[in-house]
Formats: C-alpha cells, sequence, structure tokens
C-alpha cells in the first residue's frame, strides 16, 4: 500500500521519518531533561502526532517542542 492511500494523520512513517522523529526525541529529552515512562510516552506521541500533521522538518519540530516545553513550565 503506497503512503498516498492513507490520509495524512494516519499515514504509517518510514525509516527516515522514524529517525528524525527519534533524533528530535532524543534532543528534546536531554535539553528539557524528560524523565519517566509517562513523560517520555507523552513527548513521543506529541512528536509523531506535530509530524504526522505536517511539521516534518527536523529543526522547526525542536523549535515548536521546546516552545511547549516552556508553556507547560
Amino acid at each position: 500500500m503506497a503512503r498516498d492511500d492513507f490520509a495524512a494523520n494516519d499515514a504509517p512513517l518510514q525509516n527516515e521519518d522514524i529517525v528524525i522523529c527519534k533524533r528530535v526525541f532524543d534532543h528534546i529529552c536531554a535539553a528539557e531533561h524528560v524523565r519517566g515512562d509517562d513523560a517520555c510516552d507523552e513527548l513521543a506521541t506529541l512528536i509523531i502526532r506535530l509530524y504526522q500533521r505536517g511539521v516534518t522538518n527536523e529543526h522547526s519540530l525542536e523549535q515548536l517542542l521546546a516552545r511547549i516545553a516552556k508553556k507547560q513550565r
């Protein structure tokens, strides 16, 4: 099944997508001192949701997540 067969929010992540999301996850965890299973799960879920909704540029994704983290403090 081709990626275009899915709605944007339901598209399965490809290997290159996962690599980007993982790099962003690792960077945000280190920069924002994210610890604990629940916090890590929430961050991973948010990264994937934003990525699937079109925030696919690594730098833009990191900036958006950093702003979200600052608002939650």
